[in-house]
């Protein structure tokens, strides 16, 4: 079998800009049919259309308060000196929140504001101006109003503004489906009983993760060793099941790596090899005019180029963009050194000190889940700079909340698992 080479070396932009625009020539962005579901299931899914209300909010002029509904005109001059006197049914009628209001009358006086001389009679002792405590027809929403506009992602309070306006189920897009595709002869599921050379194959739970929580539909495949027929009958079978397919290791230039091979065979492989550390030998393609991207086995490479290019094609088949990412101003707390020509991503802890937020630095080896498990944030090296000065200013894309980040102290030393418990 013909071994890989990297095909290119290319910058993360220019990468992306040139697989999204093959990606948009294909169809491949495309969101699929429109899927009808109850309102009451629709929260966090995405309108593909406009959302019209079929009714008014209230559909009838209501009350606002418990009391009685008067017609104000008949209130003038009531006041404390010269109280107004109305008689049940034919001046007033008594109403709860809510109660519609009768024809012949427009204003409604609280309860409290009210004596009552006799069991026929009130006592009124300031004037009722038209529609006061009265909920106007339409005062929340109006039939044929827009209540949610296409491509919104939905609220809680959105479901209250639909059913409200006499809607019970509505079309969102549906949610991409991506196959992930573990490869690799040594690999293992968690669990197993394990031989020196057995990797666990943790990988798939982290991406299936994240894929869920950019709104689409993981499909975990299972382990596929590395056998070129087998590898190729598995990307196809994944790829008719899903909208886009993610294969795991097998990406670089080894022996046992056929993934640009087969992409190149089945489809049309765009781009194999990027200029970022971690994820260089990511390959993306399209295969059956379906996206299909190949990460590097190390979990922090598959995580990242998850994040670079996996990402925005979901959101995408959405009918959205990626949210923007929160950054803040760090200090780097030591030299950090990095190659010319990569754009390096560079893991990180933050802490405050007085008024600055300092960037440390954590191990960087692609194959460290725990510097993501420990990262605060990350921060980019263009690949046109060899690194950061000790105490240079830098801009760190947030993994968590600032608040969180402002309360963290910073501890000088080594690691001590003492402290680790006292943090708890």
């Amino acid at each position: 079998m013909k071994r890989d080479v990297y095909l290119n070396n290319q910058p993360l932009e220019e990468a992306l800009e040139n697989f999204m625009r093959f990606l948009s020539e294909e169809g491949a962005l495309t969101a699929g049919t429109p899927e009808t579901i109850p309102v009451e299931e629709a929260l966090d899914r995405i309108t593909a259309g406009p959302i019209y209300a079929r009714i008014s909010s209230p559909h009838y002029n209501a009350s606002a308060m418990d009391g009685v509904a008067v017609l104000a005109a008949k209130t003038t001059g009531a006041s404390e000196t010269s109280p107004r006197q109305l008689k049940v049914d034919q001046d007033f009628v008594v109403v709860d929140t809510g109660d519609p209001i009768p024809p012949d009358f427009d204003a409604v006086i609280m309860i409290e504001d009210v004596n009552y001389p006799d069991n026929e009679t009130i006592e009124i002792m300031a004037e009722a101006s038209p529609w006061q405590h009265v909920r106007l027809m339409g005062e929340d929403i109006v039939a044929a109003e827009m209540i949610l506009p296409g491509n919104h992602k939905i609220k809680p309070a959105d479901i209250g503004g639909v059913l409200a306006g006499g809607i019970t189920e509505i079309a969102v897009h549906a949610r991409p489906k991506v196959a992930l595709m573990p490869t690799g002869t040594e690999l293992v599921q968690p669990g197993s009983e394990l031989k020196p050379g057995d990797i666990i194959e943790y990988n798939t739970g982290v991406l299936a993760a994240m894929v869920r929580q950019w709104g689409g539909i993981p499909i975990r495949r299972e382990i596929t060793v590395d056998d070129y027929d087998l590898l190729k009958k598995t990307m196809l079978s994944a790829v008719e099941e899903a909208d886009i397919l993610l294969i795991n290791a097998g990406s670089s230039a080894g022996r046992e790596d056929f993934t640009s091979s087969l992409i190149s065979e089945l489809g049309v492989m765009v781009t194999h090899g990027v200029a970022i550390k971690p994820g260089k030998p990511t390959i993306l393609g399209v295969i059956k005019g379906k996206p299909v991207i190949g990460v590097p086995g190390y979990p922090v490479s598959a995580i990242l180029c998850m994040d670079l290019f996996l990402k925005p094609i979901i959101y995408r088949k959405q009918g959205l963009l990626p949210p923007p990412v929160a950054k803040t101003e760090a200090i780097v707390s030591r030299k950090l050194v990095s190659p010319l020509g990569l754009e390096e991503f560079v893991q990180v802890k933050l802490g405050r000190v007085g008024e600055k937020i300092i960037a440390t630095p954590i191990s960087r080896g692609a194959g460290v889940i725990m510097s993501m498990v420990r990262a605060d944030g990350m921060l980019r090296v263009p690949r046109t700079s060899e690194g950061f000065n000790a105490a240079e200013t830098v801009q760190v894309e947030l993994h968590r909340p600032l608040d969180e980040v402002l309360e963290t102290t910073v501890v000088i030393g080594s690691h001590d698992i003492a402290m680790d418990v006292r943090g708890d």
